[in-house]
């Protein structure tokens, strides 16, 4: 009977030994993780993880020309690239010299090959310009997931498995409730 107790306090001290080093060990285990923040108080209103390569777009309409933006992005090497744009019309705040790798078709603007380094994008949400998060095949109205006029964030960081676990269970609390 001894014997029994013994393996049987053995195995529930192998087992939360085992558990404290999963923990540890996610704690050290990093990705990179696309979070678009609110600039006043740092909450994250959206976030996925990233891999080399990823690419996201902003689309959005223009405050004087109301006619489509797109902003073309690429995750390389843990930071935010800009790409290209795209665009529909001549006007002001559009480009209009020709850089780049300029091309007109289909009645649309485009300027690729920008490869552009950016520490973060700071946006100005707004629901006149109906500001759009593109990720995958995923349209993220951020006009509608935080308040008109909120300057947001956009970056990619480094978080730890263990937070970013975290994070996810008290968002799943959250919309439980």
């Amino acid at each position: 009977m001894s014997g029994y107790h013994f393996m049987n306090r053995f195995y529930s001290v192998l087992v939360f030994l085992l558990i404290i080093t999963g923990l540890f060990t996610l704690s050290f285990l990093q990705e990179s993780v696309l979070t678009v923040k609110e600039a006043k108080t740092d909450k994250i209103i959206w976030q996925e993880r990233v891999e080399e390569g990823t690419t996201f777009a902003i689309e959005y309409l223009h405050s004087v020309e109301r006619t489509p933006v797109w902003e073309y992005f690429e995750v390389k090497k843990g930071e935010i690239f800009l790409t290209g744009t795209l665009y529909e019309s001549y006007g002001a705040g559009l480009p209009f010299l020709k850089k780049n790798n300029y091309i007109v078709a289909n009645d649309k603007f485009e300027i690729k090959d920008i490869n552009k380094k950016l520490d973060n994008i700071p946006l100005r949400v707004s629901d006149y310009a109906k500001h759009k998060l593109i990720y995958g095949d995923e349209e993220y109205k951020l006009y509608d997931i935080t308040q008109p006029q909120n300057l947001v964030v956009i970056s990619v960081e480094k978080k730890s498995k263990i937070r970013l676990l975290v994070e996810e269970g008290k968002r799943w609390l959250r919309l439980k409730n």
